[in-house]
């Protein structure tokens, strides 16, 4: 299995060099005001990172038995689940805010996959929620649907 990872590793490090290069003909402009190729160009460092990562690590047993178990004992309608969830939220996201929306998907989420204790769901919905809304609306001025709470 550990070739197959640094195989597909090296695939992904060459597709992230190349567009991490390919975005800074598009200019990338300066931290206070980005350019067009600013995010592709991160997003080519973060894939080329990640394949790095990936290519170096030494992957234990039981994290390979625990990728297996997802598949051969069953667990697979959770993993459809969160994609019905997420195909739920971009419907909804309009009629409902992203406040409201993302709150939601998060607690659910935090439930569902492992679940918490009630207090950490809501504690971690919350932040989340609100520490994004803050980065997209407040911060980078972004256009978050309102929804029905009116922000």
């Amino acid at each position: 299995m550990k070739n197959n990872d640094q195989r597909s590793s090296i695939l992904w490090l060459v597709i992230g060099l190349a567009i991490a290069l390919y975005s800074k003909k598009y200019g990338l402009g300066t931290l206070s005001s980005p350019g067009p190729g600013f995010v592709p160009f991160l997003s080519g460092l973060a894939i080329t990172l990640l394949a790095l990562v990936v290519f170096f690590q030494q992957r234990p047993k039981e994290a390979r038995d625990r990728l297996q178990d997802l598949w051969v004992r069953g667990k697979w309608p959770s993993v459809l689940l969160v994609m019905a969830v997420l195909i739920l939220y971009t419907v909804f996201l309009k009629t409902l805010g992203f406040l409201l929306s993302t709150f939601l998907l998060i607690a659910f989420l935090y439930r569902a996959i492992e679940p918490l204790s009630w207090r950490k769901v809501l504690f971690g919905a919350i932040f989340t929620a609100l520490g994004s809304y803050a980065i997209f609306q407040l911060w980078l001025q972004a256009q978050l649907p309102e929804g029905i709470l009116g922000f």
